[in-house]
C-alpha cells in the first residue's frame, strides 16, 4: 500500500487562517477532512481523505451580473491507495496546491468575454481559461497569456 496522499495539502490548508483573510471552515468526518474556503466572489470545497480521495470544487462569480464558472480538480474514481496510483495522486495534490496558491497570490482572474464569464489562471507553466457557456463549462490551456476582456483578481 502506498503512503497516504494529501499531507502537503493538509499542511497548506491548516496554515490558511493565519495567511489569508478568507473564511475557512473545517469538518472532520472519520478520515475525511473537508475545508470550506470563501472570499467575496468565490467559494471552494477541498476534500482530503488520504487513502481514498483528493478533490477541490471551485466556483467564482461576477457580482454585478451573477454569472458563474466552476473548476474542479480531483482523483476521480482512481483508487489512490494503490502503489500504481501514487504518482497520479501526487499530481492531483500538486494541482490543487498550485491553484490555491495562485488564488492566495491573486493570480486567479475573473472577467467576461462577450457575454461569457471566464476564469484565467496559471497552472504547470501554462495559462488555463475556464469559460461558462450556456449549458456547459469549457477548459482550455495554452502557453501564452490570454488576452481580451477586462480581468480582475478573484477576491
Amino acid at each position: 500500500m502506498t503512503s497516504a496522499a494529501g499531507h502537503r495539502l493538509l499542511a497548506f490548508l491548516r496554515a490558511l487562517p493565519a495567511a489569508t483573510t478568507w473564511t475557512v471552515v473545517t469538518d472532520e468526518i472519520g478520515d475525511l477532512s473537508r475545508w470550506r474556503l470563501s472570499g467575496s466572489t468565490w467559494r471552494a470545497v477541498v476534500d482530503v481523505e488520504p487513502r481514498r480521495w483528493l478533490g477541490m470544487q471551485f466556483e467564482a462569480w461576477e457580482p454585478a451580473t451573477g454569472r458563474r464558472a466552476t473548476y474542479d480538480i480531483d482523483t476521480d474514481l482512481y483508487d489512490i491507495s494503490r502503489d500504481e496510483q501514487r504518482e497520479f495522486a501526487g499530481e492531483i495534490e500538486r494541482d490543487i496546491l498550485e491553484f490555491l496558491g495562485n488564488l492566495r497570490n491573486r493570480a486567479v482572474l475573473r472577467g467576461t468575454d462577450g457575454s461569457k464569464f471566464v476564469l484565467v489562471f496559471p497552472q504547470d507553466g501554462a495559462q488555463v481559461r475556464v469559460v461558462r457557456g450556456r449549458f456547459m463549462t469549457t477548459v482550455s490551456t495554452r502557453a501564452a497569456a490570454w488576452t481580451g476582456g477586462a480581468l480582475v483578481p478573484v477576491a
